[in-house]
């Protein structure tokens, strides 16, 4: 993905390099390429990762970002996010769901249901969870923790030549 770099005097973001494709009401939409790692690893064929990896593609990612330095459509910028919020929105992701699955199972078996009311209890339990996720996901003030910024342009890549 990106490189960890930290900013003077600021938090330390994860950097993502984008083409700006469009710019609108001060907003710049960029496109950012999804990759994958598993091209590099032995166990690539046996791995939940790998599956997701193909379901998904290596195709762009399209999103807006606010545009406090006046991009123009076609540049290449480096956006980030704050690696704490990176953090926090993945254990809200992967977190919320299991606690919520585990707590409706464990209330389940706790009240004498058996193996398949429990089982059902835990899948409730995770639909609940996800949706609050969502839920809380989609609220104004996490939507601006969540959101990637644009912190600078980035230099074309230039390929120098020997001069004779």
């Amino acid at each position: 993905m990106g490189r960890v770099a930290p900013d003077v005097g600021s938090p330390a973001m994860i950097e993502q390099d984008a083409r700006v494709v469009a710019v609108a009401d001060g907003l710049a939409w960029v496109e950012t390429r999804r990759a994958s790692a598993c091209g590099t690893c032995s166990a690539s064929g046996g791995c939940g990762t790998s599956v997701g990896a193909k379901l998904l593609g290596e195709g762009p990612n399209r999103f807006a970002v606010i545009d406090p330095i006046g991009v123009a459509a076609g540049d290449p910028v480096v956006i980030g996010i704050g690696e704490s919020a990176l953090t926090r929105a993945a254990l809200l992701a992967y977190l919320l769901p299991l606690a919520v699955l585990m707590g409706a199972a464990f209330l389940a078996e706790k009240a004498g249901g058996g193996d398949g009311l429990t089982a059902l209890c835990g899948l409730a339990g995770l639909a609940v969870g996800v949706w609050g996720t969502g839920w809380l996901v989609r609220r104004k003030d996490a939507q601006m923790r969540y959101r990637p910024v644009l912190l600078r342009r980035r230099a074309p890549f230039r390929i120098p030549v020997a001069g004779p």
